[in-house]
């Protein structure tokens, strides 16, 4: 018999499970010791694939320890590709690129493996420099002197009217930084290789933002003196605070981490926004600082500066007014190249449109269908996005449910642009029953999507580099600089339990 006709297309992404974000790029980082290894299994034939499984065989590392679990779907629609995850504790990984197997078999055929590199990144934080690391096989990314703008939402409260998340929880926007590098080994010639021979270096100062924001909100989940991290610490330089952002009250839901979390991931990728996404200031700054044939550079320093005249939201065209300055050390002499420029946001999207019914009987199925616009008039579909919605029960006790546009559930066809998800109505009724939480009244719901890095293994970096994923294109959440205003969570649909 031939081989299952079901492959994983392209890299695998990491998936921080208490906040549900994709952390940027999907790489993994072991600075967050659980962490879901995610990924979208396609199906390559032009027919429906049934009794099919899915398994993670092996990861290339013996210090990612990933959960055993095997995936069942009665039928995988033609072409579709459908979203499955692992959970993995990463405390030990070596950074670098790993190689992880998985196996999927259908009725009629063989199983096939299918081998993927995930990207592995380590940072850490010295509280005695206040600086940030991020270590890989290519050298070491030192981040420090971040500035920002702090946030300070409440995003719930108790009966008591007590914000129920700590004051460290942030968003933090930044608006500056200074990036050091130091390569592995030190090299000739104009440009150094490229983190992972594929991102740019910017990629891994977004890392160091975006854990740098999630820890309180992750340590805040899982209670003092149970959260798993490697690294702690803050933004140590900050801009006047905006203590705005209390949610509608009508909307916002109660003790949830995830909308903490997608805050969070929000704002500090305004950090990838001012460093361009074409090519980031360390390529364009060797670029500009050729050194002579007998140096080797030994380290780079780039020192940037940045105004953001709007609130960077998710799928916005927001501008950065950027100032930066790039500085090599080689081990002649010493080069600078400086840059003064406007960047804009170019993950954008054109808003979310949701479908769900209007009345559901006490035991059915809640579900929804989003379509998330693409600013041309046309839509993300299928593997474009790694999308999930939150149900809020009428007490405020939510759920966090993976919308997926597969041809399974309630998603109509594969690739339609309708991403689909539906919630186990009987499991969320024990837990709500459990807490003595109301089970009918009104359910709101808000969905979330961020772009998937789609680059084809084996893309010359200098290309690769140029596609990153992990942006918000869609959020519920939104950021506002006015002091007088609130920064909501809306929701983009409802459902009335009867």
């Amino acid at each position: 018999m031939s081989a299952t006709p079901l492959q994983v297309l392209t890299r695998p992404f990491a998936i921080e499970p208490v906040t549900n974000i994709m952390l940027p790029d999907g790489i993994f980082d072991n600075a967050i010791y659980d962490l879901r290894i995610a990924c979208h299994y396609t199906n390559m034939s032009g027919a429906a694939l049934t009794n099919v499984t899915i398994y993670l065989e092996s990861t290339g590392d013996p210090g990612i320890v990933p959960v055993a679990k095997t995936f069942h779907f009665a039928s995988i629609p033609a072409g579709a590709a459908v979203l499955v995850m692992w959970d993995a504790n990463f405390k030990n990984a070596t950074p670098g690129k790993r190689l992880v197997s998985f196996v999927a078999k259908a009725d009629g055929f063989d199983s096939r493996r299918t081998i993927q590199q995930i990207f592995v990144s380590q940072t850490r934080y010295d509280p005695v420099t206040n600086r940030y690391t991020c270590s890989i096989e290519e050298g070491v990314l030192t981040m420090s002197n971040i500035s920002a703008i702090v946030q300070n939402p409440k995003w719930g409260r108790d009966e008591k009217g007590n914000c129920e998340c700590p004051p460290d929880m942030g968003p933090w926007i930044p608006t500056g930084a200074t990036l050091a590098w130091v390569p592995n080994p030190a090299y000739s010639g104009m440009h150094a290789e490229l983190p992972f021979s594929d991102p740019w270096w910017k990629v891994l100062a977004i890392i160091i933002a975006v854990i740098a924001a999630i820890v309180a909100a992750v340590a805040a989940a899982k209670g003092a003196g149970t959260a798993s991290f490697g690294v702690s610490g803050t933004f140590d330089e900050t801009e006047p605070s905006v203590n705005c952002c209390t949610p509608d009250v009508n909307a916002g839901p109660k003790k949830e981490f995830t909308v903490a979390g997608v805050a969070s991931a929000v704002a500090t990728v305004a950090i990838g926004v001012a460093l361009s996404d074409e090519a980031d200031p360390f390529w364009r700054g060797q670029a500009n600082t050729l050194p002579a044939e007998d140096e080797l550079t030994v380290g780079e320093k780039v020192v940037a500066k940045w105004k953001l005249p709007d609130e960077p939201n998710a799928g916005k065209a927001y501008t950065a007014d950027v100032e930066w300055t790039y500085t090599r050390f080689t081990t002649g002499k010493t080069y600078e190249y400086s840059v003064r420029e406007t960047q804009t946001n170019i993950h954008l999207s054109d808003g979310v449109e949701l479908e769900t019914p209007n009345t559901v009987a006490l035991g059915e199925p809640l579900w929804v269908r989003a379509k998330f616009h693409r600013t041309e008039g046309k839509l993300f579909k299928g593997t474009d996005l790694y999308a999930f919605a939150l149900f809020r029960a009428p007490d405020g006790f939510t759920f966090v449910v993976p919308l997926t546009d597969d041809g399974l559930g309630f998603d109509p066809g594969a690739n339609d642009g309708a991403y689909a998800g539906s919630l186990d109505i009987k499991e969320a009724m024990r837990q709500l029953l459990r807490h003595r939480h109301e089970v009918r009244g009104l359910w709101r719901i808000y969905a979330f999507a961020q772009d998937v890095n789609l680059t084809k293994p084996g893309t010359p970096p200098e290309i690769a580099a140029q596609h990153i994923g992990g942006f918000f294109v869609a959020s519920a959440v939104t950021l506002n600089f006015d002091p007088t205003l609130p920064c909501p969570i809306t929701a983009q649909g409802t459902i009335t339990v009867v």
